[in-house]
């Protein structure tokens, strides 16, 4: 059996990290080691690492001692440590399906694949609230990775098991958001297959305290090198890099920054909100794509934002943003209710 290298940095985590790591040991594949490295965690996690580590040999405490903080360079330190086959990365307050690592691997020998995706289901106050699973073709070649598959996959590390030798060369930006979009996109860069599994094996865990629920003064800077990356990656399509292979990516983190700050969290006055939005547009060349987003797949609320943004008019999101979320939020609950 290879092994599998799971790589989870942990910070201020007692509150899930048991329940994340009982999960890893209930797996059915078992030929795996767990590396937990601590980010200057302050409350009781070091401990438990240590309890589950004298359990269990395959699980290793590691320390982020460095200068260097936050959650890319944690995992670096993962990556540096890793001596499985293969790459597997989890966040500290989730947890995965007991099954989730034999069918991966099965998937990736099977299939001979670089990288294996597979669903995952969002949980929000304990429900769920949402489900994701890839529904296209069962894999694709580096030439059959197209606009909906640019488009709809998530950009998230844990919905991957990612072949070592693949990313070997791979390591995370110091950033404090979106450094895992940027791996993502650096691995499917050098990925020549892609293969899916039509199972949801993760659960996420959305919190209120997580960074994308709270403002960092360098959101609009991560944002601009989050966008290098996703230029790269499309640039490693065979003969791909072209306007349209670029607007959904190039929306993605417009309405990103929109939602960051238009959000209740944000302290901004509303004209340095449109500073920061004018400085992401000048970072990501944004006009060239602005018209040509297909706004005709979208519906309701969803139809109406990006209408705002093609003709000009996302200052009104940013000047009723809270409002404006509020009732996107309303109207997903209603939606789940009647499901």
């Amino acid at each position: 059996m290879k092994k599998v290298s799971i790589i989870m940095p942990v910070y201020n985590a007692e509150r899930y990290l048991r329940e994340a790591v009982d999960s890893v040991l209930r797996q059915t594949y078992t030929a795996f080691e767990l590396l937990l490295i601590n980010d200057r965690s302050s409350d009781e996690s070091v401990a438990i690492c240590r309890e589950y580590g004298e359990r269990d040999s395959r699980i290793v405490l590691l320390e982020n001692d460095t200068e260097t903080h936050g959650p890319g360079p944690t995992r670096n330190i993962g990556l540096d440590h890793a001596s499985g086959e293969y790459i597997y990365f989890m966040d500290a307050d989730d947890w995965i399906e007991e099954n989730l690592l034999e069918c991966a691997v099965e998937r990736m020998q099977e299939t001979g694949a670089d990288i294996v995706e597979f669903g995952v289901i969002y949980e929000y106050n304990g429900q769920i609230s949402n489900k994701y699973c890839w529904n296209g073709k069962s894999a694709l070649s580096k030439d059959q990775i197209d606009k909906k598959y640019i488009m709809e996959s998530p950009k998230n590390l844990w919905i991957r098991l990612y072949c070592q030798k693949t990313v070997q060369n791979i390591r995370f930006e110091s950033i404090i958001n979106g450094e895992d979009v940027c791996y993502v996109m650096d691995a499917l860069s050098q990925a020549k297959k892609i293969a899916f599994t039509a199972d949801t094996y993760y659960h996420y865990r959305c919190l209120e305290e997580s960074t994308c629920h709270r403002w960092v003064e360098s959101t609009i800077d991560c944002l601009g090198v989050q966008w290098k990356h996703q230029c790269r990656f499309v640039s490693s399509l065979p003969g791909r890099m072209t306007l349209e292979s670029l607007v959904a990516p190039a929306y993605e983190n417009y309405t990103w920054a929109l939602f960051q700050l238009s959000a209740a969290f944000c302290p901004l006055p509303f004209r340095e909100k449109r500073k920061e939005l004018s400085k992401l547009r000048e970072i990501m060349g944004f006009e060239r794509y602005r018209d040509s987003y297909p706004i005709e797949k979208e519906h309701g609320l969803m139809r109406v934002k990006f209408m705002l943004i093609k003709y000009h008019l996302e200052w009104l999101m940013l000047l009723l943003g809270p409002l404006y979320y509020r009732i996107v939020q309303a109207v997903r609950y209603v939606t789940r209710r009647q499901k």
